[in-house]
């Protein structure tokens, strides 16, 4: 969902909203080590659905993006420089590194600080608040976890098909 001209009050919700990757609010991810097929295979494996609930194509204001992640679905090591943001677990939960974070709790992100998680055994879904509606991802995760995460990604992907949010 966009932001109106006009102002006001505005609905929105995951039924009309867009595909992040189809909004242009996020930038290419940049990749060091460079792992190129090791991300596309990762990202077209059907475990994760992001939409923007709220923001401005243009970059000026808020954000709101709802995530779902499949069972034990792994995001990489990465950032996003352009602003902080604070994510809040709504349903299932995520472990980073030895923390679980549950539907109720939440963390922030600094600019551009490095973060990974994993989804819990149900799945997440998660709110992301950005005071930025334009932010970039640089993802720095090595090569011998890449390969770890697309032996998850392989293992799972059939089930994680299956398993889509009905509003995707």
């Amino acid at each position: 969902m966009t932001r109106s001209s006009k102002g006001g009050l505005q609905r929105f919700g995951p039924d009309q909203a867009p595909l992040l990757h189809e909004t242009g609010m996020m930038t290419m991810p940049t990749m060091d080590p460079p792992a190129m097929d090791q991300m596309l295979e990762w990202a077209t494996a059907s475990g994760n659905v992001v939409k923007v609930l709220f923001g401005d194509p243009q970059g000026d204001g808020l954000s709101l993006v709802w995530s779902w992640f499949a069972p034990h679905f792994p995001l990489p090591r990465h950032s996003h420089p352009g602003g902080d943001c604070i994510y809040y677990v709504t349903k299932g939960e995520l472990r980073m590194g030895r923390q679980t974070v549950r539907p109720g709790e939440g963390f922030f992100v600094p600019d551009g600080a490095p973060y990974a998680y994993t989804a819990g055994p149900e799945g997440v879904e998660i709110l992301e608040f950005r005071g930025t509606s334009s932010f970039e991802m640089e993802i720095t995760e090595s090569l011998p976890r890449w390969e770890a995460m697309l032996e998850t990604v392989r293992a799972h992907r059939d089930r994680w098909a299956e398993e889509l949010p009905a509003h995707q």
